[in-house]
């Protein structure tokens, strides 16, 4: 008997942590903001990713008449953020070679 009221009260727990957690998540939150048009035009694409002795390249090209800021998006890690001059193909060091290959870039606002 004991026991089953320890589980149950263990559940109980459990689930307010949860609706707590979820609802401090959704609280904060940044509020969305309006991104001018020329922000969201895609001027950074990836040209190829290689590995460079013991760290992972990525090389882009921007395409636009402005610097352009993205971000390398890699699964299950925090996307390491650059920014690339105007009409400039370079390639940036976005992690170790123990690190998960890139799948893409992110054109974000600078």
């Amino acid at each position: 008997m004991r026991k089953t009221i320890s589980t149950f009260a263990t559940g109980i727990m459990m689930v307010g942590l949860l609706t707590i957690t979820g609802t401090e998540a959704v609280a904060a939150q940044p509020a969305p903001r309006a991104v001018p048009l020329a922000a969201q035009a895609q001027c950074v694409k990836v040209v190829r990713f290689y590995n460079k002795r013991f760290n992972r390249v990525v090389e882009v090209k921007n395409s636009c008449e402005r610097k352009a800021c993205f971000t390398v998006t890699v699964p299950a890690r925090r996307d390491p953020q650059f920014a690339v001059g105007a009409k400039k193909k370079q390639s940036f060091q976005y992690g170790g070679i123990a690190w998960t290959k890139g799948t893409g870039v992110k054109n974000v606002a600078c």
